[in-house]
C-alpha cells in the first residue's frame, strides 16, 4: 500500500499551486531585501541606494509603506506611512521628507550622452497613474532659505492641487503636464537666497519691490523636453536711487522656455509693458523741465537666447514715451559667461531744454558705435578695458543760457581709437561761438581733447583751449591759449598741470606784454576739495604766484626789482621812471559765498626805490605796509613811508610820514622832513582832493639856501627862520593866507655888485643901507595863490656896522613859484646833459 503510494506521481495542476504558494511566500518572507534590490536595480546610473524599508500586505493586497529611505548623491528622501490599495489605484502618504544636498555632480562622457538621450525623450506617462495624496511634504533644498511644506491631492483622474507654501493646480497628462502656480515677489525674497541677498545688498533701492504682493499666475508646462512658463505680471512699484524715486509699472507677459537636456533658455518680452517715471525724481528737476520729465520705457521686440556660454539680446529699446526725440537702441548684445561683452548702440538725444539752472532751444546728441569689453567677475567693478569701433559722436547745443552764462552756438565732435596698447583712447574737438558771462564777451573758443588709459582707474586727459576776442568793459583780450595735462585715479582723484598764455590784453588803455602762465594741482571728487598753484610771468620775467587751497587764495610777489615792470608802469604814468628797487608782497584771500563779502588781507614791501616823475626825482623809497581789501574798499594801517630824497628844484630831504587808509581814502600823518637844511612838519593831509586846511610848521630853514634859490649875484645872507603857512587845498588849487615866517635870532645881508640892485638903488639912495646889514629881526607874512604866485611882506630891523646906522626896512616882492622851480630844473637838466655828454666823451 505504501509502495503504491509513493509510485504515483503528483498531477501537474498541483506542482503548479504548490510552487506558486511557495514562490508566494518566499517574496513574503524576503520582500524587504528583494525590493531593495529591484529599485536599486533599475535605479543604478543614478546612484541610488535604499538604507531603510519597511512595508507588509494584507489580504487585499493592498501595500502598507511604514518607511522608506533612499539616498542618492544629490539627497536622501524618507516616505512615512504610505498605503497602495492596487485594486482602486489609490496612494495615499502621511509624510515625505526631501533633502537636496548638492547640484548634480559632473557625469562621465557616456554617462552624460546616455542622460542626455533619455531627457530628449518625449514625456510617456502610464495611463494608470494612481490618486495620488500627500499630507505632507517637506522640500528641505540648500538653493532655499527655509524649507517648502506642501500638501497634494487629487481632485480628478488627471488633476492635482498643490497647496502650502506654494499653490498651484496641474493637469496630468500621458505626454504633457500642466501646472498653474499663483507667487509673489515677496516669495522669492523669502525663499530663494540669491534674490534676498539682492534685496538685501540693495534695500534702498528694491525697499518696495521687497515687499510687493501683487499676484503673478504662471502657466508651467512640460513635454519632457522643454520646460515652458508663461507668467502675467501686472506689477507697480517703487524703487529709489541717491534719494530718487523711480516709479515702474509692468504689464504682460514673460514667456521663458527652457531645454531641460542642454539647459538652454529663450526669454520672450515682446507681451510685456513697461512704464518708468522719473516725475517724482528731485534730483532732476534741475535738469529737466517738470513737464519734460522722462517716461521711459524699455522694449525688447526679439527673443532672448541664453545658453551655457552666452546671452543674445538681438535688440533692446529704451524710448522715451514723453518725447520721441530721445532714444538709445542696442543691438546684437552678446554676453559670454567669459566676461566678453559686445553691443552696437544708437544714442538720439534732440530736444530743447529748459530747466531751473539751464535752457537751450535745441540740445542735439548723436551717438553710434560698437562697444566691445570684458567684465570683471565683480559686479561693482567698471571693466577693465574697453574698445568701440566703427562709431561717430557728434553733440551741437543752441543758446544755452545758465545763470549769466550765455552760448550761442556749442558743438562737439569725438571718437574712440583703438590702439595697439589695448587702451582706451578717445579724440575730439569742442567749439563755441558768441560767449557771454555777464559783461564778459568771447567771440569763440575751441578745445581739442583726449582721454586715454588702460582702465577707468588710471586716466590721462590732455586739452588744448583757445579764447579769441575776450572783451568787458575793463579789459580786452586778443587770444588766450592754454595746455592742461590731467591724471584721473579711481575716477575720484585728479592732478593736472598745464600751462597758459594771454596775448594782447589791453585794460584802463594799458598793453600787457604777453603773460606766460604755468599750472599744477590736485582734486578729490570725493571729499570735493582743491589745491592749485599758478606761476604767472609778466614783462621781463617778473613773476607772481598765486596758490589756491579750497576757498583760500593766496597771492605772493618774492622781492623782485619794480624796473622790471617799467613798460607797464610808463602805461600808467608815462612821465613815472623806476630807476631802481625792489617788490614784496604777500595777500591771502578767502573766496565768498554768495551772500558773503570778499576780504583779502595782506602786506607789501617797497624797499630801495628810486624813480623819477616829470622833472622830480625821488631816491631811496622804503615802504611796508599791512593792508586789507574789503567790501567798502582798502583798509591801511598805520605804516611808515621814507624818502631819502625828492629833487623838485629844492631839496626835500629824510621825508617821512604816517600813512593809512580807510574804505581807500588815503591820509598822511606826522608829515615831517629837511628842506634848505631845516625841517618843516604837517599835522595831517587826506589824499583824496577834499578841500582842507592843514599847517605847515618850517624851523631852521636857511635863508642864504633861500636867497640863493633866484641867482642873485652878489647878495648874500645869513641866518634862520622859522615860521607857520596855513595851506588850503580848494576846487580852484592850493593857497596861502596869513603865513608867517620870522628870524629870532638874527643875521647877516651883504649886497656887492649886484646890478639890479645897483640900478634901483641910484632911485633910493637909502637902500645903500642894506649893502651890509646885521639884522636883528627879519619877519614876513606869506600869500600863495593857486596859479604859482607867493607874496612877501618883509620887515627887517638892524643895524649897517660901516655907516654905524640903524635900519628899519619894510619890502614887498613876489615871485612865481612854478616859473622859478621851472627854471632852477631846466637849469639842472641842462647842466646834466652837457654833463653826461663829457662824461661819455671822456669814455671814448
Amino acid at each position: 500500500m505504501t509502495h503504491s503510494f509513493w509510485q504515483k506521481r503528483p498531477s501537474k495542476k498541483m506542482t503548479a499551486t504548490l510552487l506558486f504558494f511557495v514562490v508566494l511566500a518566499t517574496i513574503f518572507l524576503f520582500r524587504r531585501p528583494i525590493a531593495i534590490k529591484s529599485i536599486e536595480h533599475f535605479t543604478q546610473p543614478h546612484d541610488v541606494s535604499i538604507t531603510c524599508l519597511h512595508f507588509s500586505f494584507n489580504w487585499q493586497l493592498n501595500i502598507n509603506l511604514k518607511q522608506a529611505c533612499i539616498t542618492s548623491p544629490i539627497g536622501t528622501i524618507e516616505v512615512h506611512d504610505a498605503i497602495w490599495q492596487p485594486w482602486s489605484n489609490i496612494l495615499n502618504i502621511q509624510q515625505i521628507k526631501v533633502k537636496h544636498l548638492a547640484q548634480l555632480p559632473a557625469v562621465t562622457k557616456t554617462d552624460n550622452e546616455s542622460l542626455g538621450e533619455q531627457q530628449k525623450n518625449n514625456l510617456d506617462l502610464p495611463g494608470w497613474l494612481p490618486k495620488l495624496g500627500i499630507s505632507s511634504l517637506k522640500v528641505d533644498s540648500y538653493e532655499l532659505l527655509q524649507p517648502l511644506h506642501l500638501s497634494v491631492n487629487t481632485i480628478s483622474s488627471n488633476k492635482l492641487s498643490i497647496t502650502g507654501d506654494v499653490n498651484a493646480d496641474v493637469k496630468i497628462s500621458p505626454n504633457v503636464l500642466v501646472a498653474n502656480i499663483t507667487w509673489r515677489i515677496s516669495d522669492l525674497v523669502k525663499w530663494i537666497p540669491q534674490v534676498h541677498t539682492l534685496t538685501q545688498d540693495n534695500a534702498e533701492l528694491l525697499k518696495e519691490l521687497t515687499f510687493d504682493e501683487s499676484a503673478i499666475n504662471s502657466r508651467l508646462t512640460f513635454d519632457g523636453e522643454i520646460l515652458s512658463a508663461d507668467s502675467s505680471l501686472d506689477i507697480a512699484s517703487r524703487f529709489y536711487i541717491s534719494n530718487c524715486p523711480i516709479d515702474a509699472v509692468f504689464v504682460g507677459n514673460i514667456l521663458v522656455d527652457v531645454n531641460v537636456s542642454s539647459l538652454d533658455l529663450s526669454v520672450d518680452l515682446t507681451q510685456l509693458s513697461n512704464d518708468i517715471s522719473l516725475v517724482n525724481c528731485p534730483l532732476l528737476l534741475d535738469y529737466f523741465a517738470q513737464d519734460d520729465m522722462p517716461q521711459l520705457s524699455f522694449v525688447f521686440p526679439q527673443i532672448i537666447a541664453i545658453n551655457k556660454t552666452h546671452i543674445k539680446l538681438p535688440t533692446l529699446q529704451i524710448v522715451d514715451k514723453g518725447n520721441t526725440h530721445r532714444s538709445v537702441v542696442l543691438n546684437d548684445v552678446n554676453y559670454k559667461t567669459t566676461g566678453e561683452l559686445e553691443v552696437s548702440y544708437k544714442i538720439v538725444l534732440k530736444q530743447p531744454i529748459k530747466t531751473k539752472q539751464i535752457t537751450a532751444d535745441m540740445f542735439d546728441l548723436q551717438a553710434q558705435g560698437t562697444l566691445s569689453t570684458h567684465l570683471s567677475a565683480q559686479a561693482t567693478e567698471l571693466p577693465v578695458s574697453f574698445k568701440i569701433t566703427n562709431d561717430n559722436n557728434r553733440l551741437v547745443v543752441k543758446n544755452v543760457k545758465m545763470d549769466t552764462l550765455l552760448i550761442g552756438n556749442l558743438s562737439s565732435e569725438f571718437s574712440f581709437h583703438d590702439t595697439q596698447t589695448k587702451q582706451l583712447q578717445m579724440k575730439g574737438v569742442v567749439n563755441s561761438s558768441t560767449i557771454k558771462i555777464g559783461e564778459l564777451k568771447l567771440a569763440k573758443t575751441s578745445s581739442d581733447f583726449s582721454l586715454s588709459g588702460a582702465s577707468f582707474n588710471d586716466l590721462q586727459l590732455s586739452v588744448d583751449n583757445q579764447l579769441f576776442n575776450t572783451v568787458h568793459p575793463e579789459l580786452n583780450i586778443q587770444k588766450i591759449t592754454n595746455h592742461i595735462d590731467v591724471n584721473i585715479k579711481q575716477l575720484e582723484a585728479l592732478s593736472f598741470s598745464g600751462n597758459s598764455t594771454v596775448t594782447k590784453l589791453l585794460t584802463q588803455n594799458i598793453n600787457f606784454m604777453p603773460i606766460n602762465m604755468t599750472h599744477t594741482g590736485q582734486a578729490s571728487l570725493a571729499n570735493m576739495t582743491l589745491s592749485s598753484q599758478h606761476d604767472v610771468s609778466l614783462e621781463n620775467n617778473f613773476m607772481v604766484q598765486l596758490t589756491h587751497q579750497q576757498a583760500e587764495v593766496k597771492l605772493q610777489i618774492n622781492q623782485q626789482n619794480v624796473s622790471r615792470l617799467q613798460k607797464l608802469i610808463s602805461q600808467l604814468q608815462d612821465a613815472l621812471l623806476i630807476k631802481e628797487g625792489n617788490l614784496s608782497a604777500n595777500i591771502e584771500l578767502t573766496l565768498p559765498q554768495k551772500t558773503e563779502p570778499l576780504i583779502a588781507k595782506g602786506k607789501a614791501n617797497f624797499l630801495g626805490l628810486s624813480a623819477k616823475y616829470q622833472d622830480y626825482v625821488l631816491k631811496n623809497i622804503t615802504y611796508q605796509t599791512p593792508l586789507t581789501f574789503d567790501s567798502a574798499g582798502f583798509q591801511l594801517a598805520e605804516s611808515t613811508l621814507r624818502i631819502d630824497s625828492i629833487d623838485a628844484g629844492v631839496m626835500i630831504q629824510q621825508l617821512e610820514a604816517t600813512v593809512f587808509a580807510q574804505n581807500s581814502v588815503f591820509r598822511l600823518e606826522q608829515v615831517q622832513g629837511e628842506i634848505f637844511n631845516g625841517k618843516f612838519l604837517l599835522g595831517g593831509l587826506w589824499l583824496d582832493g577834499r578841500e582842507q586846511q592843514f599847517n605847515i610848521n618850517i624851523q631852521n630853514i636857511d635863508l642864504a639856501q633861500v636867497i640863493a634859490l633866484q641867482k642873485q649875484p652878489g647878495i648874500s645872507i645869513t641866518g634862520n627862520i622859522n615860521g607857520d603857512i596855513p595851506l588850503i587845498i580848494g576846487k580852484q588849487g592850493i593857497r596861502i593866507d596869513n603865513g608867517r615866517v620870522s628870524s629870532l635870532t638874527g643875521g647877516k645881508l651883504s649886497i656887492i655888485g649886484n646890478p639890479s640892485f645897483d640900478s634901483i638903488k641910484v632911485q633910493q639912495p637909502e637902500l645903500a643901507l642894506l649893502e651890509n646889514l646885521d639884522f636883528t629881526q627879519l619877519k614876513s607874512n606869506v600869500k600863495f595863490t593857486p596859479d604859482g604866485w607867493v607874496f612877501f611882506d618883509f620887515a627887517i630891523k638892524g643895524n649897517n656896522p660901516d655907516k654905524k646906522q640903524s635900519v628899519n626896512f619894510n619890502y614887498t616882492h613876489q615871485e612865481n613859484i612854478f616859473t622859478l622851480l621851472e627854471s632852477i630844473r631846466l637849469v639842472k637838466s641842462v647842466e646834466n646833459k652837457i654833463e653826461q655828454k663829457i662824461t661819455q666823451g671822456d669814455k671814448k
